[in-house]
């Protein structure tokens, strides 16, 4: 019976990691990709494209050099502190991140304006 489960583990496995690559690179992998087309002019998007793609890349190393340390240390609850970072992000994201659909870049620029204004500064 254990072999059996086993066999099946090893396909779970796979499956997950498969999974989990399909749904970030739908979610927050391609936020870097998508936002800075939409959010800078032509001329400052290599370069913001660059900066962010490459945060994006260190941020995904530095989750995965730290994984098993974090691990070690608070074991049963490492899900809930990845589950606070994305609820965090998500609201971040539902917050802050203005609509960009059917506006110019000037529109987009301006809304970013007008809601770091409101944004107290104890918060950045």
């Amino acid at each position: 019976s254990s072999g059996i489960n086993a066999e099946y583990g090893e396909y779970v496995a796979i499956g997950s990691v498969f999974l989990f690559i399909i749904g970030f690179a739908g979610g927050a992998g391609s936020i870097p990709w998508l936002m800075v087309g939409e959010l800078f002019v032509v001329e400052a998007r290599g370069k913001a494209s660059s900066i962010c793609v490459g945060v994006n890349w260190i941020c995904s190393l530095i989750s995965l050099l730290t994984y098993d340390t974090v691990q070690s240390l608070i074991h049963p609850t490492l899900f809930f502190l990845y589950m606070t970072i994305v609820l965090v992000s998500f609201l971040f994201v539902l917050l802050f991140m203005p609509e960009t659909r059917l506006k110019s870049v000037e529109q987009i620029r301006e809304e970013i304006r007008d809601q770091a204004d409101k944004v107290p500064p104890f918060v950045f």
